[in-house]
Protein backbone atom coordinates (compact mmCIF):
# COMPACT_ATOMS: atom_id res chain seq x y z
CA UNK A 1 0.00 0.00 0.00
CA UNK A 2 2.61 2.62 0.96
CA UNK A 3 4.65 1.65 -2.71
CA UNK A 4 1.18 2.90 -4.32
CA UNK A 5 0.60 5.46 -2.29
CA UNK A 6 3.62 6.80 -3.44
CA UNK A 7 2.49 6.62 -7.38
CA UNK A 8 -1.20 7.55 -6.97
CA UNK A 9 -2.07 9.04 -3.62
CA UNK A 10 -5.27 9.77 -4.93
CA UNK A 11 -6.77 6.07 -4.68
CA UNK A 12 -4.49 4.70 -2.36
CA UNK A 13 -2.79 7.14 0.53
CA UNK A 14 -6.00 7.35 2.92
CA UNK A 15 -6.10 3.40 2.84
CA UNK A 16 -2.83 3.49 3.73
CA UNK A 17 -2.89 5.73 6.43
CA UNK A 18 -6.01 3.60 8.05
CA UNK A 19 -3.56 0.56 8.00
CA UNK A 20 -1.55 2.48 9.75
CA UNK A 21 -4.02 3.37 12.04
CA UNK A 22 -5.06 0.09 12.94
CA UNK A 23 -1.20 -0.81 13.74
CA UNK A 24 -1.11 2.00 16.11
CA UNK A 25 -4.11 1.11 17.97
CA UNK A 26 -2.65 -2.51 18.59
CA UNK A 27 0.34 -0.73 19.17
CA UNK A 28 -0.90 1.16 21.76
CA UNK A 29 0.25 4.27 20.41
CA UNK A 30 -3.20 6.54 20.92
CA UNK A 31 -2.11 10.22 19.94
CA UNK A 32 -0.16 8.11 16.15
CA UNK A 33 -3.43 6.05 15.97
CA UNK A 34 -5.62 9.18 16.32
CA UNK A 35 -3.03 11.62 13.67
CA UNK A 36 -3.38 8.85 11.50
CA UNK A 37 -7.22 8.16 11.36
CA UNK A 38 -8.33 11.91 10.90
CA UNK A 39 -5.43 11.74 7.77
CA UNK A 40 -7.58 8.87 6.31
CA UNK A 41 -10.73 10.43 6.62
CA UNK A 42 -10.10 13.47 5.24
CA UNK A 43 -7.88 11.91 2.50
CA UNK A 44 -11.26 9.90 1.38
CA UNK A 45 -13.49 12.79 1.86
CA UNK A 46 -11.27 14.37 -0.39
CA UNK A 47 -10.64 12.39 -2.90
CA UNK A 48 -14.53 11.31 -2.81
CA UNK A 49 -13.96 8.14 -1.79
CA UNK A 50 -17.34 7.67 0.06
CA UNK A 51 -16.99 4.01 1.29
CA UNK A 52 -13.38 4.56 2.94
CA UNK A 53 -14.59 7.78 4.71
CA UNK A 54 -17.31 5.80 6.29
CA UNK A 55 -14.62 2.85 7.38
CA UNK A 56 -12.58 5.45 8.80
CA UNK A 57 -15.15 7.14 10.90
CA UNK A 58 -16.18 3.46 11.80
CA UNK A 59 -12.67 2.35 12.74
CA UNK A 60 -11.86 5.65 14.64
CA UNK A 61 -15.44 5.23 17.07
CA UNK A 62 -14.49 1.76 17.61
CA UNK A 63 -11.25 2.90 18.85
CA UNK A 64 -12.34 5.65 21.25
CA UNK A 65 -14.87 3.29 22.00
CA UNK A 66 -12.66 0.82 23.41
CA UNK A 67 -10.63 3.70 24.79
CA UNK A 68 -13.72 4.75 26.89
CA UNK A 69 -14.33 7.97 24.99
CA UNK A 70 -17.57 7.55 24.33
CA UNK A 71 -19.33 10.98 23.13
CA UNK A 72 -16.03 11.28 20.63
CA UNK A 73 -16.77 7.73 19.56
CA UNK A 74 -20.19 8.91 19.06
CA UNK A 75 -19.64 11.64 16.68
CA UNK A 76 -17.58 9.43 14.52
CA UNK A 77 -20.27 6.45 14.44
CA UNK A 78 -22.98 8.65 13.47
CA UNK A 79 -20.86 10.40 10.62
CA UNK A 80 -19.60 6.88 9.61
CA UNK A 81 -23.34 6.58 9.48
CA UNK A 82 -24.30 9.01 7.56
CA UNK A 83 -21.54 8.42 5.06
CA UNK A 84 -22.83 4.31 4.51
CA UNK A 85 -26.75 5.74 3.87
CA UNK A 86 -25.36 8.21 1.18
CA UNK A 87 -23.30 5.30 -0.23
CA UNK A 88 -26.48 3.23 -0.34
CA UNK A 89 -25.51 0.66 2.24
CA UNK A 90 -28.57 -0.13 4.20
CA UNK A 91 -27.35 -3.24 5.20
CA UNK A 92 -24.38 -1.73 6.84
CA UNK A 93 -26.90 0.94 8.55
CA UNK A 94 -29.32 -1.97 9.69
CA UNK A 95 -25.94 -3.42 11.32
CA UNK A 96 -24.66 0.01 12.97
CA UNK A 97 -28.22 0.20 14.50
CA UNK A 98 -28.44 -2.83 15.87
CA UNK A 99 -24.79 -2.76 17.30
CA UNK A 100 -24.45 0.97 19.15
CA UNK A 101 -27.79 2.05 19.35
CA UNK A 102 -26.21 4.38 21.75
CA UNK A 103 -23.69 5.87 19.54
CA UNK A 104 -26.48 6.10 17.00
CA UNK A 105 -29.40 7.79 19.23
CA UNK A 106 -29.41 11.57 18.04
CA UNK A 107 -30.08 10.07 14.65
CA UNK A 108 -32.70 6.90 15.13
CA UNK A 109 -34.55 9.62 17.59
CA UNK A 110 -34.78 12.25 14.69
CA UNK A 111 -35.09 9.61 11.44
CA UNK A 112 -38.43 9.35 9.97
CA UNK A 113 -40.31 6.75 9.45
CA UNK A 114 -40.02 4.43 6.13
CA UNK A 115 -41.56 5.78 3.34
CA UNK A 116 -43.87 3.43 1.28
CA UNK A 117 -42.26 3.90 -2.59
CA UNK A 118 -45.65 3.23 -4.07
CA UNK A 119 -47.52 6.62 -1.74
CA UNK A 120 -44.34 8.64 -3.12
CA UNK A 121 -45.11 8.06 -6.63
CA UNK A 122 -49.02 8.23 -5.67
CA UNK A 123 -48.78 11.87 -4.32
CA UNK A 124 -46.34 12.67 -7.17
CA UNK A 125 -48.72 11.58 -9.78
CA UNK A 126 -45.38 9.56 -11.00
CA UNK A 127 -45.99 6.07 -13.24
CA UNK A 128 -44.25 2.77 -12.02
CA UNK A 129 -44.24 -0.50 -13.23
CA UNK A 130 -41.63 -2.12 -11.53
CA UNK A 131 -41.80 -3.61 -7.61
CA UNK A 132 -41.47 -1.38 -4.97
CA UNK A 133 -39.52 -1.84 -1.78
CA UNK A 134 -38.98 0.20 1.16
CA UNK A 135 -35.63 2.15 2.46
CA UNK A 136 -35.18 4.72 5.73
CA UNK A 137 -35.61 7.92 4.32
CA UNK A 138 -32.30 10.04 4.72
CA UNK A 139 -30.82 12.90 3.25
CA UNK A 140 -27.47 14.67 4.10
CA UNK A 141 -28.66 18.12 4.40
CA UNK A 142 -24.83 19.48 4.58
CA UNK A 143 -24.05 17.72 1.42
CA UNK A 144 -27.83 19.09 0.17
CA UNK A 145 -26.43 22.73 1.17
CA UNK A 146 -22.81 22.43 -0.45
CA UNK A 147 -24.37 21.03 -3.46
CA UNK A 148 -27.36 23.93 -3.58
CA UNK A 149 -24.86 26.59 -2.91
CA UNK A 150 -22.09 25.71 -5.75
CA UNK A 151 -25.21 25.53 -8.15
CA UNK A 152 -26.20 29.13 -6.85
CA UNK A 153 -23.30 30.67 -6.85
CA UNK A 154 -22.78 30.18 -10.86
CA UNK A 155 -24.30 33.09 -12.74
CA UNK A 156 -22.47 32.32 -16.22
CA UNK A 157 -25.08 30.00 -18.50
CA UNK A 158 -23.11 27.69 -20.12
CA UNK A 159 -21.13 26.82 -16.71
CA UNK A 160 -23.87 26.86 -14.61
CA UNK A 161 -26.00 24.19 -17.15
CA UNK A 162 -22.96 21.68 -17.55
CA UNK A 163 -22.41 22.00 -13.50
CA UNK A 164 -26.33 21.33 -12.68
CA UNK A 165 -26.10 18.29 -14.85
CA UNK A 166 -23.14 16.97 -13.12
CA UNK A 167 -24.05 17.03 -9.70
CA UNK A 168 -27.42 15.71 -10.91
CA UNK A 169 -25.91 12.87 -12.36
CA UNK A 170 -24.13 12.12 -9.40
CA UNK A 171 -26.12 12.92 -6.36
CA UNK A 172 -29.33 11.12 -8.21
CA UNK A 173 -28.03 7.53 -9.13
CA UNK A 174 -28.11 7.89 -13.47
CA UNK A 175 -25.73 7.65 -15.43
CA UNK A 176 -27.20 9.43 -18.59
CA UNK A 177 -29.16 12.81 -18.64
CA UNK A 178 -30.58 15.77 -20.68
CA UNK A 179 -31.16 19.66 -19.45
CA UNK A 180 -34.25 20.76 -21.40
CA UNK A 181 -35.30 24.16 -21.21
CA UNK A 182 -38.50 26.24 -22.61
CA UNK A 183 -37.11 29.26 -24.83
CA UNK A 184 -39.73 31.22 -24.77
CA UNK A 185 -42.44 28.57 -26.23
CA UNK A 186 -39.28 26.90 -27.82
CA UNK A 187 -38.19 24.41 -26.19
CA UNK A 188 -34.63 23.23 -26.78
CA UNK A 189 -31.87 20.32 -25.58
CA UNK A 190 -29.47 22.64 -23.72
CA UNK A 191 -27.30 20.13 -22.29
CA UNK A 192 -26.96 16.39 -22.51
CA UNK A 193 -24.84 14.30 -20.17
CA UNK A 194 -23.79 10.46 -20.53
CA UNK A 195 -20.99 9.30 -18.25
CA UNK A 196 -20.21 12.67 -15.87
CA UNK A 197 -19.45 13.99 -19.54
CA UNK A 198 -21.86 16.83 -20.66
CA UNK A 199 -21.87 18.32 -23.91
CA UNK A 200 -23.43 21.84 -24.62
CA UNK A 201 -25.94 21.66 -27.63
CA UNK A 202 -28.53 23.63 -27.87
CA UNK A 203 -30.59 21.09 -30.55
CA UNK A 204 -34.61 22.16 -30.68
CA UNK A 205 -36.59 19.28 -28.85
CA UNK A 206 -38.30 17.99 -31.79
CA UNK A 207 -35.17 17.22 -33.75
CA UNK A 208 -33.41 15.14 -31.27
CA UNK A 209 -33.31 11.33 -31.21
CA UNK A 210 -31.33 10.54 -28.41
CA UNK A 211 -33.99 10.73 -25.85
CA UNK A 212 -37.83 9.40 -25.24
CA UNK A 213 -40.20 12.61 -26.79
CA UNK A 214 -43.15 10.59 -25.22
CA UNK A 215 -42.08 10.60 -21.55
CA UNK A 216 -40.85 14.07 -21.77
CA UNK A 217 -44.13 15.40 -23.70
CA UNK A 218 -46.41 13.91 -20.76
CA UNK A 219 -43.98 15.85 -17.93
CA UNK A 220 -44.25 18.88 -20.31
CA UNK A 221 -48.69 18.71 -19.86
CA UNK A 222 -48.79 17.20 -16.49
CA UNK A 223 -45.88 19.07 -14.74
CA UNK A 224 -45.41 16.44 -12.21
CA UNK A 225 -41.97 13.60 -11.74
CA UNK A 226 -42.76 10.54 -14.04
CA UNK A 227 -40.54 7.67 -12.85
CA UNK A 228 -40.33 4.22 -14.33
CA UNK A 229 -38.34 1.66 -12.17
CA UNK A 230 -38.41 -1.29 -14.62
CA UNK A 231 -39.16 -0.02 -18.64
CA UNK A 232 -39.31 -3.95 -19.77
CA UNK A 233 -42.20 -4.25 -17.49
CA UNK A 234 -43.87 -0.78 -18.92
CA UNK A 235 -46.54 -0.76 -21.45
CA UNK A 236 -47.83 2.72 -21.82
CA UNK A 237 -44.73 4.13 -23.36
CA UNK A 238 -44.03 0.75 -25.19
CA UNK A 239 -44.09 2.68 -28.33
CA UNK A 240 -41.47 5.27 -28.13
CA UNK A 241 -39.05 4.34 -30.56
CA UNK A 242 -36.14 5.51 -28.34
CA UNK A 243 -37.58 3.47 -25.49
CA UNK A 244 -37.55 0.33 -28.16
CA UNK A 245 -33.95 0.90 -29.66
CA UNK A 246 -32.08 1.94 -26.44
CA UNK A 247 -34.19 0.01 -23.61
CA UNK A 248 -32.92 1.91 -20.24
CA UNK A 249 -33.55 0.15 -17.31
CA UNK A 250 -34.89 2.72 -15.54
CA UNK A 251 -35.57 6.78 -15.85
CA UNK A 252 -37.24 9.55 -14.01
CA UNK A 253 -38.29 12.83 -15.48
CA UNK A 254 -38.92 15.98 -13.29
CA UNK A 255 -40.37 19.19 -14.14
CA UNK A 256 -38.43 22.89 -13.65
CA UNK A 257 -40.92 25.46 -12.02
CA UNK A 258 -40.39 28.70 -11.16
CA UNK A 259 -43.25 30.88 -9.54
CA UNK A 260 -46.09 28.44 -11.10
CA UNK A 261 -44.65 28.35 -14.42
CA UNK A 262 -42.88 25.38 -16.52
CA UNK A 263 -39.86 26.60 -17.50
CA UNK A 264 -37.64 23.02 -18.20
CA UNK A 265 -37.36 19.66 -17.71
CA UNK A 266 -34.64 17.15 -16.43
CA UNK A 267 -34.79 13.68 -18.04
CA UNK A 268 -32.09 11.10 -16.30
CA UNK A 269 -31.88 7.19 -16.71
CA UNK A 270 -30.03 4.15 -15.53
CA UNK A 271 -29.09 1.72 -17.91
CA UNK A 272 -27.62 -0.54 -16.03
CA UNK A 273 -30.07 -1.24 -12.58
CA UNK A 274 -33.74 -1.37 -12.52
CA UNK A 275 -35.16 0.07 -9.57
CA UNK A 276 -32.20 2.79 -9.50
CA UNK A 277 -33.94 6.27 -8.42
CA UNK A 278 -34.72 5.62 -4.55
CA UNK A 279 -37.02 8.15 -2.42
CA UNK A 280 -34.04 9.23 -1.70
CA UNK A 281 -32.78 10.01 -5.18
CA UNK A 282 -35.99 11.36 -5.80
CA UNK A 283 -36.16 14.30 -2.78
CA UNK A 284 -32.90 14.76 -3.76
CA UNK A 285 -34.22 16.13 -7.27
CA UNK A 286 -36.63 17.84 -5.77
CA UNK A 287 -34.85 20.00 -4.01
CA UNK A 288 -31.96 19.74 -7.01
CA UNK A 289 -34.26 21.34 -9.43
CA UNK A 290 -36.09 23.99 -6.61
CA UNK A 291 -32.58 25.57 -6.66
CA UNK A 292 -31.89 25.70 -10.87
CA UNK A 293 -35.03 27.16 -11.33
CA UNK A 294 -33.63 29.85 -9.54
CA UNK A 295 -30.06 29.84 -10.48
CA UNK A 296 -31.61 29.78 -14.36
CA UNK A 297 -33.62 32.17 -14.26
CA UNK A 298 -30.54 34.32 -13.10
CA UNK A 299 -28.31 33.21 -15.05
CA UNK A 300 -31.02 33.96 -18.45
CA UNK A 301 -31.05 37.27 -16.60
CA UNK A 302 -27.72 38.01 -16.42
CA UNK A 303 -26.70 36.01 -20.04
CA UNK A 304 -29.85 38.79 -21.52
CA UNK A 305 -28.29 41.35 -19.17
CA UNK A 306 -24.29 40.48 -20.54
CA UNK A 307 -25.95 41.06 -24.17
CA UNK A 308 -27.16 44.04 -23.78
CA UNK A 309 -24.31 45.12 -22.45
CA UNK A 310 -22.31 44.01 -24.99
CA UNK A 311 -25.03 45.85 -27.64
CA UNK A 312 -24.59 48.64 -25.71
CA UNK A 313 -20.48 48.84 -25.93
CA UNK A 314 -20.91 48.32 -29.72
CA UNK A 315 -23.40 50.99 -29.72
CA UNK A 316 -20.68 53.72 -27.49
CA UNK A 317 -17.86 52.10 -29.68
CA UNK A 318 -18.94 52.86 -32.59
CA UNK A 319 -20.29 56.41 -30.99
CA UNK A 320 -16.96 56.98 -29.71
CA UNK A 321 -15.72 56.53 -33.55
CA UNK A 322 -17.92 58.51 -35.11
CA UNK A 323 -17.09 61.13 -32.62
CA UNK A 324 -13.15 60.93 -33.10
CA UNK A 325 -13.95 60.56 -36.60
CA UNK A 326 -15.95 64.03 -36.39
CA UNK A 327 -13.63 65.85 -34.15
CA UNK A 328 -10.52 65.25 -36.34
CA UNK A 329 -12.53 66.71 -39.27
CA UNK A 330 -13.44 69.87 -36.95
CA UNK A 331 -9.57 69.96 -35.57
CA UNK A 332 -8.32 69.53 -39.84
CA UNK A 333 -11.06 72.65 -40.34
CA UNK A 334 -9.94 74.51 -37.70
CA UNK A 335 -5.89 74.15 -39.11
CA UNK A 336 -7.29 74.99 -42.58
CA UNK A 337 -9.25 77.48 -41.39
CA UNK A 338 -5.33 78.85 -39.44
CA UNK A 339 -3.56 78.56 -42.97
CA UNK A 340 -6.47 79.97 -44.58
CA UNK A 341 -5.78 82.93 -42.13
CA UNK A 342 -2.01 82.64 -42.39
CA UNK A 343 -2.29 82.82 -46.48
CA UNK A 344 -4.88 85.90 -45.83
CA UNK A 345 -2.27 87.50 -43.98
CA UNK A 346 1.18 87.03 -46.54
CA UNK A 347 -1.32 88.23 -48.96
CA UNK A 348 -1.95 91.11 -47.12
CA UNK A 349 1.36 91.71 -45.23
CA UNK A 350 3.67 91.23 -48.62
CA UNK A 351 1.10 93.12 -50.35
CA UNK A 352 2.35 96.60 -48.70
CA UNK A 353 6.35 96.04 -49.80
CA UNK A 354 5.65 94.62 -53.47
CA UNK A 355 3.00 97.24 -53.94
CA UNK A 356 5.16 100.19 -52.84
CA UNK A 357 7.94 98.47 -54.90
CA UNK A 358 5.79 98.65 -58.04
CA UNK A 359 5.09 102.32 -57.38
CA UNK A 360 8.71 103.12 -57.10
CA UNK A 361 9.32 101.03 -59.98
CA UNK A 362 7.05 103.16 -61.77
CA UNK A 363 8.30 106.31 -61.12
CA UNK A 364 11.62 105.37 -62.02
CA UNK A 365 10.45 103.70 -65.57
CA UNK A 366 8.99 106.96 -65.66
CA UNK A 367 11.51 109.49 -64.74
CA UNK A 368 14.20 106.97 -66.92
CA UNK A 369 11.45 107.58 -69.84
CA UNK A 370 12.19 111.10 -69.73
CA UNK A 371 16.19 111.27 -69.25
CA UNK A 372 16.33 109.61 -72.03
CA UNK A 373 14.30 111.52 -74.38
CA UNK A 374 16.20 114.81 -73.00
CA UNK A 375 19.40 113.20 -74.24
CA UNK A 376 17.88 112.10 -77.69
CA UNK A 377 16.77 116.05 -77.96
CA UNK A 378 20.41 117.37 -76.54
CA UNK A 379 18.52 119.34 -73.95
CA UNK A 380 20.12 117.16 -71.45
CA UNK A 381 21.33 119.44 -68.60
CA UNK A 382 23.37 119.11 -65.13
CA UNK A 383 20.46 119.28 -62.89
CA UNK A 384 18.48 117.02 -64.88
CA UNK A 385 21.21 114.39 -64.54
CA UNK A 386 21.76 114.92 -60.78
CA UNK A 387 18.08 114.83 -60.17
CA UNK A 388 17.41 111.53 -62.20
CA UNK A 389 20.66 109.77 -60.67
CA UNK A 390 19.65 110.74 -57.01
CA UNK A 391 15.87 109.51 -57.64
CA UNK A 392 17.58 106.56 -59.35
CA UNK A 393 19.42 105.59 -56.22
CA UNK A 394 16.65 106.59 -53.81
CA UNK A 395 14.18 104.24 -55.64
CA UNK A 396 17.33 101.03 -55.98
CA UNK A 397 17.44 101.28 -52.35
CA UNK A 398 13.56 101.56 -51.83
CA UNK A 399 12.94 98.76 -54.08
CA UNK A 400 15.65 96.19 -52.37
CA UNK A 401 14.29 96.82 -49.20
CA UNK A 402 10.75 96.26 -49.97
CA UNK A 403 11.65 92.97 -51.56
CA UNK A 404 13.99 91.98 -49.15
CA UNK A 405 11.04 92.28 -46.73
CA UNK A 406 8.52 90.48 -49.04
CA UNK A 407 11.28 88.13 -49.68
CA UNK A 408 11.32 87.61 -45.69
CA UNK A 409 7.94 87.45 -45.59
CA UNK A 410 7.33 84.92 -48.06
CA UNK A 411 10.58 82.57 -46.54
CA UNK A 412 8.74 82.23 -43.32
CA UNK A 413 5.25 81.88 -44.50
CA UNK A 414 6.52 79.38 -46.76
CA UNK A 415 8.27 77.23 -43.83
CA UNK A 416 5.82 77.46 -41.11
CA UNK A 417 3.25 76.61 -43.73
CA UNK A 418 5.18 73.47 -44.58
CA UNK A 419 5.61 72.73 -40.84
CA UNK A 420 1.67 72.88 -40.09
CA UNK A 421 0.44 70.73 -42.94
CA UNK A 422 3.07 68.16 -43.05
CA UNK A 423 4.42 68.14 -39.02
CA UNK A 424 7.30 66.78 -40.17
CA UNK A 425 10.12 65.95 -37.40
CA UNK A 426 13.26 68.08 -37.08
CA UNK A 427 16.40 69.36 -36.02
CA UNK A 428 16.16 73.50 -35.87
CA UNK A 429 16.99 76.80 -33.46
CA UNK A 430 14.21 77.61 -31.31
CA UNK A 431 14.31 81.05 -31.12
CA UNK A 432 14.86 81.57 -34.46
CA UNK A 433 11.77 79.43 -35.42
CA UNK A 434 9.67 81.35 -33.03
CA UNK A 435 10.60 84.64 -34.65
CA UNK A 436 9.89 83.55 -37.41
CA UNK A 437 6.26 82.55 -36.32
CA UNK A 438 6.08 86.07 -34.64
CA UNK A 439 6.82 87.58 -37.80
CA UNK A 440 4.25 85.66 -39.83
CA UNK A 441 1.60 86.31 -37.28
CA UNK A 442 2.20 90.24 -37.75
CA UNK A 443 -0.89 90.51 -39.60
CA UNK A 444 -3.17 89.31 -36.84
CA UNK A 445 -1.38 91.27 -34.27
CA UNK A 446 -1.73 94.76 -36.39
CA UNK A 447 -0.65 97.64 -34.86
CA UNK A 448 -2.15 97.46 -31.43
CA UNK A 449 -0.18 94.01 -30.36
CA UNK A 450 3.36 93.17 -29.99
CA UNK A 451 4.76 89.93 -29.60
CA UNK A 452 8.27 89.44 -27.95
CA UNK A 453 10.31 86.48 -28.15
CA UNK A 454 12.87 85.88 -25.16
CA UNK A 455 15.90 83.59 -23.77
CA UNK A 456 18.63 81.58 -24.94
CA UNK A 457 19.42 81.75 -28.56
CA UNK A 458 21.65 78.75 -28.21
CA UNK A 459 18.70 76.31 -27.84
CA UNK A 460 18.13 73.72 -30.17
CA UNK A 461 15.66 70.84 -30.50
CA UNK A 462 14.61 67.79 -32.25
CA UNK A 463 11.01 67.66 -32.44
CA UNK A 464 7.97 68.63 -34.78
CA UNK A 465 8.43 72.83 -35.57
CA UNK A 466 4.79 72.13 -37.49
CA UNK A 467 3.11 71.49 -34.07
CA UNK A 468 5.21 74.15 -31.98
CA UNK A 469 3.63 76.28 -34.61
CA UNK A 470 -0.02 75.76 -34.59
CA UNK A 471 0.32 75.82 -30.56
CA UNK A 472 1.96 79.33 -30.53
CA UNK A 473 -0.54 80.38 -33.27
CA UNK A 474 -3.24 79.18 -31.05
CA UNK A 475 -2.29 80.58 -28.04
CA UNK A 476 -1.86 84.26 -29.79
CA UNK A 477 -5.73 84.09 -31.50
CA UNK A 478 -7.08 82.65 -28.11
CA UNK A 479 -5.53 85.68 -26.60
CA UNK A 480 -6.76 88.06 -29.41
CA UNK A 481 -9.99 86.99 -29.38
CA UNK A 482 -10.73 85.88 -25.27
CA UNK A 483 -8.47 88.05 -23.50
CA UNK A 484 -8.95 91.61 -24.50
CA UNK A 485 -11.90 93.83 -25.33
CA UNK A 486 -12.72 95.44 -28.67
CA UNK A 487 -10.00 98.17 -29.75
CA UNK A 488 -8.06 97.53 -27.17
CA UNK A 489 -3.93 96.95 -27.21
CA UNK A 490 -2.00 94.30 -25.53
CA UNK A 491 1.45 92.70 -25.34
CA UNK A 492 2.45 89.01 -25.30
CA UNK A 493 5.99 87.40 -24.48
CA UNK A 494 7.23 83.76 -25.36
CA UNK A 495 10.07 83.01 -22.95
CA UNK A 496 11.90 79.58 -23.16
CA UNK A 497 14.90 78.20 -21.32
CA UNK A 498 15.75 74.48 -20.62
CA UNK A 499 16.35 72.59 -17.16
CA UNK A 500 18.11 69.17 -17.65
CA UNK A 501 16.55 67.68 -20.82
CA UNK A 502 13.53 69.42 -20.75
CA UNK A 503 12.25 72.63 -22.18
CA UNK A 504 10.18 75.42 -21.05
CA UNK A 505 8.20 77.41 -23.14
CA UNK A 506 6.13 80.13 -21.62
CA UNK A 507 3.68 82.08 -23.39
CA UNK A 508 2.28 85.18 -21.62
CA UNK A 509 -0.55 87.64 -21.98
CA UNK A 510 -1.71 91.41 -19.80
CA UNK A 511 -5.22 90.74 -20.57
CA UNK A 512 -8.59 90.27 -18.53
CA UNK A 513 -7.54 86.70 -17.30
CA UNK A 514 -9.93 83.61 -16.82
CA UNK A 515 -12.43 82.99 -14.37
CA UNK A 516 -11.31 80.26 -11.86
CA UNK A 517 -14.14 78.18 -12.60
CA UNK A 518 -13.29 77.79 -16.27
CA UNK A 519 -9.68 77.43 -15.84
CA UNK A 520 -10.23 73.41 -15.41
CA UNK A 521 -12.42 73.27 -18.80
CA UNK A 522 -10.56 74.96 -21.31
CA UNK A 523 -8.75 72.09 -22.78
CA UNK A 524 -12.05 70.43 -23.13
CA UNK A 525 -13.07 70.02 -26.78
CA UNK A 526 -15.75 72.34 -27.89
CA UNK A 527 -15.58 74.94 -24.76
CA UNK A 528 -15.76 78.39 -25.41
CA UNK A 529 -16.63 81.74 -23.77
CA UNK A 530 -17.22 83.79 -27.25
CA UNK A 531 -19.33 81.17 -29.12
CA UNK A 532 -20.84 84.52 -30.59
CA UNK A 533 -17.40 85.60 -31.89
CA UNK A 534 -17.15 82.79 -33.79
CA UNK A 535 -15.00 80.61 -30.96
CA UNK A 536 -15.14 77.00 -32.08
CA UNK A 537 -13.82 75.61 -28.58
CA UNK A 538 -11.54 73.65 -30.25
CA UNK A 539 -8.14 76.11 -30.24
CA UNK A 540 -6.90 75.27 -26.60
CA UNK A 541 -7.65 71.47 -26.93
CA UNK A 542 -5.73 71.39 -30.16
CA UNK A 543 -2.53 72.86 -27.97
CA UNK A 544 -3.34 70.65 -25.38
CA UNK A 545 -3.08 67.31 -27.82
CA UNK A 546 -0.23 68.39 -29.89
CA UNK A 547 1.94 69.19 -26.27
CA UNK A 548 0.78 66.07 -25.12
CA UNK A 549 0.38 63.61 -27.92
CA UNK A 550 2.80 64.98 -30.61
CA UNK A 551 5.66 67.02 -28.69
CA UNK A 552 5.29 64.32 -25.58
CA UNK A 553 5.12 67.04 -23.23
CA UNK A 554 3.08 68.83 -20.44
CA UNK A 555 0.98 71.89 -20.42
CA UNK A 556 0.02 73.94 -17.06
CA UNK A 557 -2.50 77.50 -17.04
CA UNK A 558 -2.12 79.86 -14.48
CA UNK A 559 -4.44 82.94 -14.25
CA UNK A 560 -5.59 86.22 -12.66
CA UNK A 561 -9.24 87.88 -13.88
CA UNK A 562 -7.56 91.15 -14.76
CA UNK A 563 -3.93 90.17 -14.74
CA UNK A 564 -3.22 88.21 -17.82
CA UNK A 565 -3.14 83.95 -18.29
CA UNK A 566 -0.08 82.40 -18.59
CA UNK A 567 0.56 78.86 -20.25
CA UNK A 568 3.73 76.98 -19.16
CA UNK A 569 4.59 74.39 -21.60
CA UNK A 570 7.44 71.86 -20.92
CA UNK A 571 8.77 69.36 -23.52
CA UNK A 572 11.56 67.14 -24.45
CA UNK A 573 14.65 68.66 -26.08
CA UNK A 574 14.59 65.20 -28.27
CA UNK A 575 11.47 63.40 -29.22
CA UNK A 576 11.43 60.21 -30.98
Amino acid sequence: LAIWAQNCPENFLHLCCLVEAEMARIGGKKLEAIELYDCAIALGKENEDLQQEALGNELAAKFYLNWGKEKIAATYMQEAYYCYARWGAKAKTDQLEQKYPQLLAPILQNTQSPLNFDQTLNSTQSLDTGSSSSSPYILDLVSIIKVSQAISQEIEFNTLTSKLMNIVLENAGADKGALILNNTGSWEIITQCEKSSCHLLPMHLDDAKTLPLSIINTVKHTKKILLINDISQNTTFSGDTYLIQNSPKSLICTPIINQGQLIGLIYLENNFTAEAFTPNHIEILKLLSAQAAISIENAQLYNTLEQKVQQRTAELSKALEDLKATQKQLVESEKMAALGGLVAGVAHEINTPIGTSITIASTLADETQNFTKAIAQGKLKRSVLNNYLELAGESTQLMLSNLSRAGELIHSFKQIAADQSNLEHRYFNLKEYLKEIALSLAPQLKTSYTLTVEGDETIKIDSYPGALAQIVTNLVTNSLTHGYPAEAAGNFTLEIRQESDKILLEYSDDGCGIEQENLGKIFEPFFTTARSKGGTGLGLHIVYNLVTQKLQGTIEVDSQVGLGTKFTIAIPASVN
